[in-house]
């Protein structure tokens, strides 16, 4: 009998890699944002799929969707999956495509900060330092950073709904004081955004990764992005779209030249 129930369980779960490997077109509904910060990820799928032979259809519900919506949409099976930060809780509630997606820039924070506002971070070299600034963070509700910034005993304040609406928070002297981003994000979000300047001196980091979630409507392409991914990193297809995206961020924000403040990850 359990020689019986190994050989039911081997041949489903063969017929199901074998389904899974024979598909040659995939179809993902997937979110887009007005600022482009979709465009990597969406290229990464594509054109790691497309080395595996895959030809890929992309489908976006509208041209921008914030970020808490995009979330409700992936728990409603209303899109096919969303990158995110690593998590716990997230790892438990949907299906992980287990493969890091941005050489951990999400967890090197860069600070975006009212203009003329340098001077009061010139003298911050430790978290101490930080902590006794005062100086208070701007979150996203539901961001990892909440647990971190906690944590790490950090005054923040966090905007519900549309997290964009925090660059017109900042203020010098106010009560939202800097907008920790990602590193591969601040640059493109600081052009955009005039009356905001990149802090010139810090890297706030926090040791977590980026990776594809899929809401149960997608689960079937798991095996398959997962193996498209993994490949994508051994062949250098990656860092190559990397290099592409945010090769330029990098070389403006000059992380080897900053000072490193670790944050406590919970």
């Amino acid at each position: 009998m359990r020689l019986c129930h190994w050989l039911v369980g081997f041949s489903l779960c063969y017929g199901i890699a074998f389904n899974v490997f024979a598909i040659n077109k995939v179809t993902l509904t997937l979110p887009a944002f007005k600022d482009n910060g979709h465009e990597f990820f969406h290229e990464l799928l594509t054109e790691s799929l497309k080395a595996q032979g895959i030809e890929v259809t992309i489908i976006t519900p509208s041209r921008h969707t914030p970020q808490k919506r995009a979330v409700h949409m992936l728990n409603k099976n209303q899109i096919s999956l969303y990158w995110l930060v690593k998590t716990n809780e997230r790892d438990k509630k949907y299906a992980l495509v287990d493969v890091p997606l941005t050489n951990g820039m999400i967890g090197q924070r860069i600070l975006l900060i009212p203009k003329g506002a340098q001077h009061h971070y010139k003298n911050i070299n430790t978290l101490l330092d930080l902590q006794k600034s005062g100086l208070v963070a701007g979150l996203g509700a539901n961001w990892y950073d909440i647990d971190v910034w906690k944590a790490s005993n950090l005054p923040y304040h966090v905007k519900d709904g549309e997290w964009r609406q925090l660059y017109e928070m900042l203020s010098e002297t106010g009560g939202v004081n800097y907008f920790p981003r990602g590193m591969h994000e601040v640059l493109a979000e600081a052009e955009g955004q005039p009356q905001l300047e990149i802090e010139d001196r810090l890297i706030l980091k926090y040791n977590r990764s980026m990776v594809f979630y899929l809401s149960e409507s997608a689960i079937e392409y798991k095996l398959l992005i997962e193996r498209a991914l993994k490949q994508a990193k051994e062949s250098g297809l990656m860092q190559q779209l990397i290099d592409k995206h945010w090769k330029k961020t990098i070389n403006t924000i000059k992380p080897e030249d900053r000072t490193i403040i670790e944050l406590i990850s919970p």
